[in-house]
């Protein structure tokens, strides 16, 4: 259902269930919270997120579970319990989290599509947030991010429209970054790219990216003015010098 490897500093995190179109039941989100604290673990440089199946990425919670909810209320705040302890470590990895997506990307599986750094899609990809039609709502730290990705409007498009939108009109609206023929292996190519840089930048870049919408936070200036006694800045100063790729120590 959820697995991981780690390879040259680049943990994969698949999902493969191609039977429900990877459909995430509640053990599916216990599953990827497990991996995700082993990847947490093990400090890779980045992670790629993408999914097994031709044509699939995810096509949202599993709608079997879903609709045991209406009848049994002691489900409802487990269920919604375990999607944010899978979706929140996800989104605060210090590492880059760069998602491919290639295929149905519907209901919840957007809301996992958020919670990576950089999202790539393939010509196959399809978008919707389809709760409206189900008559139910969207978890609000998921909304949260849509919001910031996209903007309140079309935030307000994509939710109370129900709006199905392609990988093009998904780039448009700033709902993903890159758009490439082979999703994965642009992905993978960005996991390269970064990995290659000094881990504590990425780690202190990504945590003011997240807190930008919030404003000024001290905590954020001093990681600036810290960075610069770090071993990494020595190591990227000297290899800049010394015309070289530098050369970053693991994180651990």
């Amino acid at each position: 259902m959820i697995s991981h490897r780690i390879a040259d500093g680049i943990a994969t995190l698949t999902l493969d269930s191609p039977a429900t179109r990877n459909a995430l039941p509640l053990a599916g989100w216990k599953a990827l919270a497990r991996s995700v604290a082993e990847i947490a673990a093990a400090a890779p440089r980045a992670v790629v997120l993408g999914a097994a199946g031709a044509g699939m990425f995810c096509s949202g919670s599993d709608l079997r579970e879903i609709a045991m909810l209406a009848d049994d209320a002691a489900l409802r705040a487990p269920f919604r319990a375990a999607m944010r302890a899978a979706l929140a470590p996800l989104a605060h990895l210090p590492m880059p989290v760069i998602a491919a997506i290639d295929g149905d990307c519907f209901g919840a599986g957007v809301a996992l599509a958020l919670a990576a750094d950089v999202r790539v899609a393939g010509p196959r990809a399809v978008f919707a947030i389809t709760p409206a039609k189900l008559g139910i709502t969207y978890p609000q730290e998921d909304i949260a991010r849509l919001v910031a990705l996209v903007g309140p409007g079309q935030a307000a498009r994509l939710l109370c429209g129900a709006t199905r939108i392609d990988a093009a009109e998904a780039a448009r609206i700033g709902l993903v970054e890159l758009v490439a023929n082979d999703a994965m292996a642009e992905a993978e190519a960005t996991a390269r790219a970064m990995a290659a840089l000094s881990p504590a930048s990425l780690a202190a870049l990504k945590r003011a990216v997240a807190h930008a919408p919030l404003g000024h936070d001290p905590a954020l200036d001093e990681a600036f003015d810290a960075a610069f006694a770090g071993s990494d800045f020595r190591e990227g100063l000297l290899a800049f010098r010394e015309r070289r790729p530098a050369r970053f120590a693991d994180p651990r």
